[in-house]
């Protein structure tokens, strides 16, 4: 891992982290990578959910999730009895304390813990109140919970697939997770210039359905002068331009993706003497018509047969490259995770030493900043690892106190915690 040396943008920002699973973590990740002190409040005894999720890895007698080590590095872990009166009280104090809250249970769990935006602002007006849900907390679904795959099916993303399918990736968590990040940001710039904190209400089932890129946007202008055009679902092709996609080839797939007159004729030259007819095909004439339904089934065909005809889709890369075509092969993950040089040149997947594991690739930041850098700041914490840091920094606690705490049942720490010093001195050596 690249020493830091720079703070980040967010060096002076504090984040009282209440959030679990992937979107919340996610984008308290982000700020952390930016700087920001995550101060994760964690379950008394078992901790997170993250902590649960597989891959569960075990060694030196430690188990350890790797979903918890990708959302969690660089946070500081405060594991106590929330419900506990004393437990109550340190999280009051760390919130007068706190530039911003962030929470994404379902709507009504931080009311039930007195601990809702309104609960909040009475003593402390500033506070910057963020909250993730499926569907947010206003509006006839409010109530109901849910995950990804419900915000992607609520939000017609599911829906736009043939065959429906969910997303290989969480992408109503993560959307909503960067949604949060840009809203809390601006939220911040208008602290600093009126000292009026707010209430962020960040729904992922809003967040995907912004992100319709043709289809809603189809229907209602079609809609405005007529009868509405209900755009045909997408496959490894779409309807809307072509060539645009993924083809089929001998040994895998390609990537392909033209939308631009000056890059036309480049390619009909790259597939050959056989398809020069398409120079001067009325059908596929310009951008426009080419984008219609109609014949960008025309280009998928004729792209898809020259693809295949290729040895090899590394062979058909070349030539597209050559070309000046955009593509790319559609990569394992084999290969991105351990020899991409592109990933790697990008900082992308960094070795940073994890406790008990020893050096473990994870995510770069892909915020990439010239001044104030965005990257990994720590490895992911032990359950409790950070209750005695963060009481004596913030709320100026007594050894003795703390210790009182432990003994009441209101802080709890991980049997590995006591192991710590001598395993981080091997990072050392």
């Amino acid at each position: 891992m690249r020493k830091i040396v720079k703070p980040g943008p967010l060096a002076d920002v504090t984040v009282l982290d209440f959030t679990w699973v992937l979107a919340g973590p996610h984008a308290a990740k982000t700020l952390a990578d930016m700087g920001a002190s995550v101060i994760k409040v964690e379950r008394y005894g078992d901790g997170a959910n993250e902590r649960l999720q597989n891959l569960r890895v075990a060694h030196d007698g430690v188990t350890q999730s790797s979903y918890h080590i990708n959302v969690n590095r660089g946070k500081k872990s405060l594991c106590l009895d929330i419900k506990h009166p004393r437990g109550s009280e340190i999280i009051r104090d760390l919130i007068k304390k706190s530039d911003i809250i962030f929470e994404n249970f379902a709507p009504g769990v931080m009311k039930r813990l007195k601990l809702d935006y309104d609960s909040v602002r009475q003593f402390k007006p500033d506070i910057i109140y963020c909250s993730i849900s499926c569907f947010g907390h206003w509006g006839p679904f409010s109530h109901k919970p849910g995950y990804d795959v419900i915000a992607q099916a609520a939000s017609g993303w599911v829906g736009r697939s043939r065959p429906p399918i969910m997303a290989p990736v969480s992408i109503g968590d993560t959307t909503a997770a960067m949604h949060a990040c840009t809203a809390m940001l601006a939220a911040l710039h208008h602290k600093l210039v009126t000292g009026e904190g707010q209430n962020i209400d960040i729904s992922m089932v809003d967040c995907l359905y912004s992100l319709h890129e043709h289809a809603l946007p189809w229907y209602w202008a079609s809609e405005a002068v007529g009868e509405p055009v209900r755009m045909a679902k997408t496959g490894q092709t779409i309807v809307s331009s072509a060539p645009y996609g993924i083809y089929n080839g001998k040994n895998g797939c390609i990537a392909i993706a033209s939308m631009s007159e000056n890059r036309w004729y480049p390619l009909i030259e790259c597939l050959g003497e056989s398809c020069s007819w398409m120079k001067t095909d009325p059908r596929l004439g310009d951008v426009p018509t080419r984008s219609l339904p109609e014949n960008t089934a025309i280009v998928h065909e004729v792209v898809e047969a020259w693809v295949q005809a290729q040895d090899s889709v590394e062979e058909a890369e070349r030539k597209l490259e050559a070309a000046g075509i955009p593509c790319s092969r559609v990569k394992e993950l084999d290969e991105l995770a351990t020899t991409d040089a592109h990933i790697t040149a990008r900082e992308m997947n960094p070795k940073v030493y994890q406790p008990f594991l020893g050096p473990v690739r994870m995510f770069g930041s892909p915020l990439k900043f010239s001044e104030t850098p965005s990257a990994i700041r720590g490895y992911a914490p032990f359950l409790g690892e950070h209750n005695r840091d963060i009481l004596t920094q913030y709320l100026a606690y007594s050894p003795e106190t703390i210790e009182t705490l432990y003994a009441e049942k209101v802080l709890y720490e991980a049997p590995e915690v006591e192991r710590l010093p001598d395993e981080l001195n091997k990072e050392q050596d």
